[in-house]
């Protein structure tokens, strides 16, 4: 499975799109408690559920992996985990599935100037409020442990997602070819 680190509009979600439409790569579509955004699609995008709803399914052991990220839950349903998935993670989610199966995930780390996300966010229609609460807590929570931990770090301002994505898959694939071949 390929996962996708990064701060808010480092380019995960666009990226991870290009690689679902131009690599028949399949997205772990996670739970989230968060609100939908204009655009986003109930099940396609994430699995939109309220606290009450996510807090029943933590009971039921439902979830992979849980995490509070921006004052809003999301999780990894236990069936939804199979290798030709991508999935974008916050550094708690990344840390509890590197916990759990290091040896068959990749990590990729968006990096990218606070000044262009910012940028993004405002295109994306993301209140000032919002953004400087995220850019906050971006700079506390994606640091260089978490880039550490990352398998490449891809400069997020380079290219467009499109050509990220490509850049992202070939080291996927490679990655994955010679595993393959070193396992027989």
């Amino acid at each position: 499975m390929l996962i996708l680190t990064g701060p808010s509009a480092s380019g995960k979600t666009v990226i991870a799109k290009s690689l679902i439409k131009n690599h028949n790569m399949k997205k772990l579509v996670t739970y989230t408690t968060r609100p939908l955004r204009e655009g986003e699609v109930n099940g396609v995008d994430y699995h939109f559920v309220s606290v009450q709803e996510f807090k029943q399914l933590i009971a039921k052991d439902f979830f992979f992996e849980t995490v509070l990220y921006n004052h809003n839950y999301y999780g990894t349903a236990i069936s939804d985990i199979t290798p030709d998935k991508v999935v974008i993670l916050e550094p708690t989610g990344l840390k509890q599935y590197l916990a759990k199966m290091r040896d068959k995930v990749k990590v990729c780390f968006l990096s990218c100037p606070k000044e262009i996300r910012f940028e993004r966010m405002i295109k994306r229609g993301d209140s000032l409020e919002v953004i400087e609460r995220r850019l906050a807590n971006d700079d506390a929570i994606f640091n260089e442990e978490i880039s550490s931990m990352a398998d490449w770090v891809i400069p997020g301002e380079y290219g467009t997602a499109d050509e990220q994505a490509q850049i992202i898959y070939n080291l996927y694939t490679n990655a994955r070819k010679r595993e393959q071949h070193e396992n027989r």
